[in-house]
């Protein structure tokens, strides 16, 4: 296999320079020379379009600004429609980054509110959540990976630099979805499947909470979490229990350590949060939870005090098939009902800050 540019070009930057790149190509100076480029190009524009909802709209003029007042790209069309186009690799928008860049265009270009959109460009990773949180800004899209491959396979021509992109982003997506065929009844999940998984848990938990499954109220995100063994991967249930100065709630950490399972690797805790450290919460609902789950629950080696604390481990929660891969949909449902049997303890794990 030849040498990939964006191997090595992983940065914001680079793709900012790779979007523009590739809008330059709208120009009709290249139409006759470089006629794929050219029809590429105007494709984008119209996906761009379709998904800030602007129909019928005949581009007279087409301007591609970057880095313009620290915005990474802005797109001018008829000199009055402008898209900010927030691009981002493997981090995450900063908060109200984009709303504050569509106040700077429409004081600098007095522009009309109405007429200032903002793209969310990702290639990387994120959760379900923060998208959500993103999409609920006020004329805010987005385009995911997933998404940006289909666009970049439409692409009919030769340029290297737009070919070396989509198999850049190929081989991202391949490394996340790997997981689905992984045998692990001998194996375990690296670290960039233990990502894929979590991005299908997503999708499995959107899936569960339209058909009624999910109860409504309980958040579920993911995220990296530091620590001074060297972090993990989280995805971790809000709103389970909550009481006064302390609640409960469950979470998945993930480690890749080839020397062990994947359960061992993919942990499934409850934990328990407590605003004043009080530890004795994880002796006294320890008694409560090991009643009613046995075996079927460990105590962790240690407990530790502190804002956040582990109570217990949850064995054998994955679902795995017949030939060792796991089942994500029924591992989601499994969790689930871990969710509401810990939600049926709420009268009795109250009750143990009283005495």
């Amino acid at each position: 296999m030849r040498p990939n540019i964006f191997k090595f070009a992983t940065s914001e930057l680079s793709q900012d320079a790779l979007i523009c790149y590739v809008l330059d190509y709208y120009n009709d100076l290249f139409k006759d020379k470089y006629p794929l480029e050219n029809k590429f190009a105007r494709y984008v524009i119209s996906e761009i379009l379709e998904k800030i909802e602007i129909k019928n709209l005949e581009i007279n003029s087409l301007e591609v600004k970057k880095q313009f007042m620290a915005i990474d790209i802005l797109l001018i069309l008829n000199d009055k429609i402008y898209i900010i186009i927030e691009d981002k690799t493997f981090t995450s928008e900063r908060e109200n980054q984009m709303n504050g860049y569509r106040e700077k265009i429409i004081k600098h270009y007095q522009a009309k509110e109405e007429n200032v959109y903002c793209i969310y460009y990702k290639t990387g990773d994120e959760s379900y959540k923060n998208i959500s949180l993103i999409q609920e800004g006020k004329n805010i899209r987005t385009f995911l990976r997933e998404e940006i491959i289909e666009i970049f396979d439409k692409y009919e021509g030769s340029n290297i630099i737009f070919q070396d992109y989509l198999l850049n982003l190929k081989a991202i997506q391949n490394e996340r979805d790997s997981f689905k065929s992984k045998d692990l009844r001998k194996d375990t999940f690296t670290w960039n499947e233990v990502i894929g998984f979590y991005n299908e848990l997503d999708k499995a938990f959107v899936k569960l909470r339209s058909e009624g499954i999910m109860p409504k109220d309980i958040d579920f995100n993911w995220q990296y979490t530091a620590n001074q063994k060297g972090g993990f991967m989280c995805y971790y249930f809000e709103n389970v229990l909550n009481f006064d100065n302390y609640g409960y709630y469950l979470q998945l950490e993930s480690n890749s350590i080839p020397e062990k399972t994947i359960q061992e690797n993919l942990k499934f805790v409850f934990k328990v949060w407590s605003d004043n450290k009080d530890i004795s919460l994880l002796y006294k609902g320890l008694d409560i939870l090991t009643e009613n789950y046995g075996d079927t629950i460990v105590k962790p080696s240690r407990f530790a005090r502190g804002t956040w604390m582990t109570q217990a481990i949850i064995k054998d929660y994955l679902v795995i098939n017949e030939i060792g891969v796991i089942d994500v949909y029924k591992t989601a449902i499994n969790i689930v009902n871990w969710l509401e049997s810990l939600r049926s303890l709420k009268s009795k794990l109250f009750d143990i800050s009283r005495e």
